[in-house]
């Protein structure tokens, strides 16, 4: 923590679509010995301590230029310094907060603290006035400072706008290509990996249901690992690409018509029913309200899709399978549960006993656990929520979308 913030004290600038260069640091450089030999020059009478001040003031603001919160802590410190001890502070001292203020605003760092270096300098300035009086080529001196510091200023801040703007773009345009790169994530999972998914469990299912067939049996069993570690390369580059955080939210727009659900919860029930489980359905209808707009219905049939595909994969032999949808008009809930049954368990396609994530290994052979994150992300960028547990042999997933929040 420490060692960050120190780093973060010692970097030249805060932006990252702009870097200084050399030849500013020499500008800057030029600029101190300028303003130190003019302060010497004005400086009378002439004495080593108000020299030391002044030399240590222009080596401040070349500092600055390279480290610009280390010199302008030091330029603060020689001027405060210098105020309490000399009846008259020189040029060199007097102007260097300010110009230290205008390379920390330049540079994108915290207007805040950046300004409180100027405001501290003149309040002890001030008060020394107050207390112990100056001369009157010294007021004259104040002034040039004054006007030249708050110039610097004005040009900093109008340096800054641009600058400012085009780190908005920039982060702008990555968060873009974040939005692209997690929804080709996405897209490839619910439609390419997830009807590669959809061949191996068809092929295991006529193996199953032709046992008599000898010469079949060995073309499926080919085919299958085929597609099975084409679907396993797929998800490990899925995985690779997907770097979920927690909290990321995705505003998904869809680059493809999802598969129609009837004909998905047909082929589920179908699958389902080979091994003697059975899905229920209830609520479908409730899709084809005219309150839903178009672009959250489209979300929702990918999302339902999801949980229909993964209750054909999961459930147990002889188990239940169960999408209830509800709506009131305002939002729509809808509730996926199967059972899991034991475990281990081998039967047909199904190896499950396990839900996503949890790290069986009968789950794991269907699953890359980016499909129900992808519905979860889908669900959020809606403006709802979705909710999954397991317990007493059952995965129950749960989720809500409001209309209004995204009409």
């Amino acid at each position: 923590m420490v060692s960050a913030v120190a780093a973060n004290l010692m970097q030249p600038t805060r932006y990252t679509t702009w870097r200084p260069t050399w030849r500013l640091y020499l500008a800057h450089a030029f600029l101190a010995v300028l303003i130190t030999l003019f302060s010497i020059a004005m400086t009378w009478p002439l004495s080593f301590i108000a020299v030391l001040f002044e030399i240590t003031g222009g080596l401040a603001l070349a500092l600055s230029s390279r480290f610009p919160w280390p010199g302008a802590v030091l330029g603060a410190a020689v001027t405060w310094t210098a105020t309490v001890v000399l009846t008259d502070v020189p040029f060199s001292p007097g102007i260097i907060p300010w110009l230290c203020t205008a390379i920390l605003v330049a540079r994108g760092f915290s207007r805040m603290p950046a300004y409180s270096l100027v405001v501290f300098s003149l309040v002890i300035v001030i008060a020394d006035i107050q207390w112990n009086g100056a001369s009157t080529t010294w007021y004259s001196l104040l002034q040039v400072s004054l006007l030249i510091g708050g110039g610097a200023i004005t040009v900093a801040e109008l340096i800054r706008s641009p600058r400012d703007q085009a780190e908005r773009s920039l982060h702008t345009y990555r968060k873009s290509m974040e939005r692209q790169r997690l929804l080709v994530v996405t897209e490839l999972h619910d439609t390419v990996v997830r009807d590669l998914t959809h061949a191996v469990m068809t092929a295991e299912q006529a193996r199953l249901a032709h046992p008599e067939n000898a010469a079949l049996a060995p073309e499926l069993d080919a085919m299958t690992a085929a597609v099975r570690a084409a679907v396993e390369q797929m998800r490990h580059a899925l995985r690779a690409m997907s770097d979920i955080r927690g909290g990321e939210r995705l505003d998904i727009e869809a680059t493809s018509a999802p598969r129609p659900l009837e004909a998905v919860i047909s082929d589920a029930a179908a699958i389902l029913g080979q091994r003697g489980a059975h899905l229920e359905v209830e609520g479908l209808e409730l899709l084809e309200i005219p309150v839903i707009p178009p672009g959250v219905r489209l979300q929702l049939l990918r999302v339902l899709g999801e949980l229909v595909s993964n209750m054909s994969k999961y459930t147990a032999p002889q188990g239940r399978a169960r999408l209830v949808i509800e709506s009131d008009g305002r939002s729509l809930e809808a509730m996926a549960s199967n059972d899991v049954g034991i475990p281990g368990q081998v039967g047909g396609v199904w190896a499950g006993g396990g839900a996503p994530g949890s790290g069986v290994p009968g789950y794991d052979a269907f699953s890359s656990g980016l499909g129900l994150e992808g519905a979860r992300r889908r669900v959020e960028a809606l403006g709802g929520s979705l909710s999954v547990n397991q317990g007493e042999g059952r995965w129950t997933t749960v989720f809500s979308v409001p209309f209004q929040a995204v009409s």
